[in-house]
């Protein structure tokens, strides 16, 4: 269970230690990570992060029942075991349910890439089919809009930004940064216009990050 133990820790971390104050994963939000042998560590479901500790996170299977843990898993559970089962190189997923995560989805409107502000990888961040169930639906959506993209984030009508990564960590940095994206664009527009980023652009400042 050592790896088990490990993986959890790191959960924690990547949700204390490397959580923005603005990111909303402190009660509404949803972060996972793909434990060994096939489990699932969650983050439960109505406990903020600073009250986060590694004996509160929930363990679940592949299929989202639960293993291990006094409190439930947090909703949208089911999406999350969902898009492990069918993306196995996925290891970290995070779910922000903020207001401008949720307006954005609702609109049907990609979050853009500006410049400054590049992600990782190429082109806006999509959005997801509208899915009026829950669990499996909405995990099935989020797959087939990742695979078809080839983003690592996707966003989903009523449910906000999902973001994924080769582990916790790098989910939630990624959504910190598109939630600042949004925040941008939301101010620029109140300005003037908010340019988005020439597609061009892109390799050049990937490999800027690398040297």
């Amino acid at each position: 269970m050592t790896e088990v133990g490990n993986a959890v820790g790191e959960l924690r971390r990547s949700v204390v230690d490397r959580t923005e104050p603005e990111l909303s994963l402190f009660m509404t939000g949803v972060v996972s990570v793909r434990l060994p042998d096939d489990l699932i560590g969650l983050k439960p479901s109505a406990v903020s992060a600073d009250e986060l500790s590694t004996s509160s996170i929930v363990v679940t299977d592949l299929s989202g029942q639960l293993l291990d843990g006094v409190l439930a898993p947090a909703a949208g559970g089911d999406a999350h075991a969902y898009v492990y089962r069918n993306v196995p190189e996925v290891r970290g997923i995070v779910n922000i349910r903020s207001t401008l995560a949720l307006a954005w989805a609702g609109r049907g409107e990609s979050i853009p890439r500006l410049p400054g502000m590049a992600h990782g990888f190429e082109g806006p961040t999509p959005v997801g089919p509208a899915v009026s169930s829950t669990g499996e639906a909405i995990g099935r959506g989020i797959v087939d809009t990742l695979l078809a993209s080839g983003s690592p984030a996707v966003l989903m009508r009523g449910q906000g930004l999902f973001t994924t990564g080769p582990n916790p960590g790098e989910a939630v940095r990624l959504a910190a940064q598109l939630e600042q994206t949004m925040r941008t664009v939301h101010i620029a527009r109140h300005l003037g216009t908010a340019e988005p980023l020439d597609p061009h652009a892109t390799d050049w400042l990937r490999n800027r990050g690398t040297q």
